[in-house]
């Protein structure tokens, strides 16, 4: 089967989904280019390896290789789902040791957020941190760049599942959410992220506001950030 990659940002860092076999040809060249640009503009990898049927010698030399990679520009590229099977193979070779391995995704970025590049890049950073989390990467970019411009530490998803991960892994003080989003599981979305962190404060955007005027809509989004933020003092 041949080899087919899907990713997602979660926050800064990519996970990206493999399915197929990963050997020598266009699988191998595929995989370098793919996630040799995704490492060069995120730093942090997460590889899901669950769907992936073997794994060949040049597959192997290639993931050895985009791990160290990572690594030389201070980021990672980290497993996640590894079958039986590939980890035996690794086992065998001596490499398995080489490699941050984790049974699923949400660990491997949880490790991410505690790595060493997050901990150097965040000591001594007091912005606050928050999420965003909405479903149009435009709007998504627009909630980042005018937080990040206020002085917050802003990060994005389109998923309510990955906003989850997201703070447990970064106890954000905020979750910036789209008004499509105020449910989830049958349950408030308030209520399913208080559950992970009761101290976490919710603010729900306007239903137009992806169709708001930019500077007023960037105006309240502030303003609410400032209330939410000031209520948790």
């Amino acid at each position: 089967m041949q080899l087919r990659l899907e990713s997602r940002p979660v926050g800064d860092v990519l996970i990206i989904q493999c399915h197929g076999r990963i050997v020598a040809g266009n699988e191998v060249y595929t995989l370098h280019a793919y996630v040799g640009d995704s490492i060069v503009k995120y730093g942090d990898v997460v590889l899901q390896l669950d769907q992936v049927e073997f794994v060949d010698s040049s597959g192997l030399g290639a993931l050895v290789r985009l791990m160290q990679a990572a690594r030389s520009k201070g980021g990672d590229l980290k497993l996640s789902g590894v079958p039986p099977k590939i980890r035996k193979t690794l086992e065998m070779t001596n490499l398995l040791s080489q490699f941050e391995t984790y049974d699923s995704v949400e660990e491997g970025i949880t490790a991410a957020y505690l790595g060493s590049r997050y901990s150097r890049g965040k000591a001594g950073d007091a912005r606050p941190r928050m999420l965003c989390v909405y479903e149009s990467t435009d709007v998504s970019t627009f909630l980042r760049e005018v937080l990040c411009s206020a002085g917050y530490n802003a990060l994005t998803t389109a998923s309510i599942d990955d906003a989850r991960i997201l703070l447990k892994a970064t106890k954000a003080k905020l979750v910036v959410i789209s008004a499509r989003m105020q449910s989830v599981y049958g349950k408030p979305t308030r209520k399913v992220l208080e559950e992970i962190d009761p101290a976490v404060s919710v603010l729900i955007l306007d239903e137009n506001f992806a169709t708001q005027d930019p500077g007023e809509a960037a105006a309240k989004l502030l303003s609410g950030v400032g209330s939410c933020l000031a209520g948790q003092d």
